[in-house]
């Protein structure tokens, strides 16, 4: 039960978190720490019992008694919007039956049914302790449905041509004004994907991600009909599109200027020989979904070869058009059933850390250090020592107390 005091010190602004276990990141798991939090940030990270208890007197605190203070989750891919068609798309469908669906329910919707859908999408993240979140603004709807909402946003504004030429400067228009500035919400770009998106377009995209210096993300080498018809033209999207560039998606971002750190891929289940080592050595971070992997009925994706490669893996949700659930604590526990050779920092590290790389937030989300972002969740725990604590984390089922985000509750509180 959370116990909340204010010290009488006059002109004291400061805000002292204390709980049983802090988790500043996955490598320091600190036993009776607090917090320090002033204007959004945290200033310092107490250890010890006398110095939790000078700190705690010294400030307005908030102690949480048997529970862990942990760095708030960072979804680095997700379609809120998506959460409309929750229900309505059959599971283990085949992938090009999958978007066809999509499309087609999506266009059903009003713009209002999106927004709420990714409001409510939002609620569900910050309940499970999600505390930031990529998401893919294909309508525009995100955008109306999140504003004010205390989530931490990057709006990816999905872009595409499907490689016709007379689609191209559309697609390059409804991007080329920026979003207004917002508290917590930042805009990136989503070139949907290199059998989408021309080389044209991918070329003035990078140009404008690097005038406004905004973040990238694609989804890449998901299916083999994509890296077919990339590399070959053939294949069951050569109905569909014009003719292929014959070459591969990394090639494309190559030549474009986008093969770097301030881009994230999320997918490549079927990157060809070579390619994940390509990722490592420009520090590209590949997202991985396992709840909608799990949904695809995919072969198991091969988290020891992007290891070898030194390529960072972050974790996503996708959308709840292809995934039971918005909650990184659910996808952190399908990884370890698929990846016993996991361990719990591991583990939070990808649900934390690497996603804030995705996001181009390293340092500032998804961990607890000093100069941070005050994003954390509140968990309930008994734990007696720190491996513990972070199984319980990463693997447990309890629900989540409180989510803050900024140094402010930002969801519903069980703690009386």
């Amino acid at each position: 039960m959370a116990r909340t005091s204010k010290s009488s010190a006059a002109g004291a602004r400061e805000l002292c978190l204390r709980a049983r276990w802090l988790v500043v990141d996955p490598r320091r798991v600190l036993r009776e720490a607090a917090l320090v939090v002033h204007a959004g940030k945290v200033v310092r990270v107490v250890e010890g019992a006398a110095a939790v208890a000078r700190a705690m007197g010294a400030c307005e605190s908030v102690d949480f008694g048997d529970a862990l203070i942990a760095p708030g989750f960072v979804n680095a891919h997700a379609h809120l919007e998506l959460g409309a068609l929750a229900g309505r798309t059959p599971r283990g469908q085949d992938f090009s039956g999958w978007v066809r669906s999509v499309i087609a329910l999506r266009a059903a919707e009003t713009p209002q049914s999106l927004a709420q859908a990714a409001h409510a999408g939002a609620e569900a993240a910050l309940a499970s302790g999600t505390t930031t979140v990529a998401d893919v603004d294909t309508t525009g709807a995100a955008v109306t449905g999140l504003a004010g909402h205390a989530l931490r946003v990057l709006h990816l504004r999905e872009v595409l041509d499907a490689h016709d030429a007379s689609r191209t400067d559309a697609a390059m228009a409804r991007v080329a004004k920026a979003l207004p500035k917002r508290a917590r919400q930042w805009e990136g770009l989503s070139p949907h994907a290199p059998f989408t998106v021309s080389p044209e377009l991918l070329g003035r995209l990078a140009q404008l991600a690097r005038k406004r210096r905004l973040a990238v993300q694609m989804h890449w080498a998901e299916t083999p009909a994509e890296v077919e018809w990339m590399e070959r033209g053939s294949g069951p999207l050569a109905a569909l599109l014009g003719p292929s560039p014959r070459a591969s998606g990394l090639d494309l971002l190559e030549r474009a200027g986008l093969l770097g750190s301030s881009l994230s891929l999320v997918h490549g289940n079927h990157p060809m020989p070579g390619e994940l080592e390509r990722l490592g050595a420009r520090g590209v971070t590949l997202v991985h979904c396992p709840g909608s992997h799990a949904w695809f009925e995919r072969a198991p994706f091969d988290w020891r070869r992007c290891a070898r490669a030194g390529v960072v893996v972050a974790l996503g949700t996708d959308s709840l058009a292809s995934n039971e659930a918005l909650d990184l604590r659910r996808e952190m526990r399908l990884v370890a059933a698929a990846q016993p050779q996991l361990g719990p920092e591991a583990l939070l590290e990808a649900a934390t850390r690497a996603g804030a790389r995705a996001l181009g937030r390293a340092g500032e989300l998804g961990e607890l250090s000093l100069g941070a972002q005050a994003d954390f969740l509140v968990l309930p725990t008994q734990a007696k020592d720190a491996r513990t604590a972070l199984e319980e984390l990463t693997l447990g089922r309890e629900a989540v107390l409180e989510s803050w985000v900024a140094g402010r509750r930002a969801g519903p509180s069980l703690a009386r």
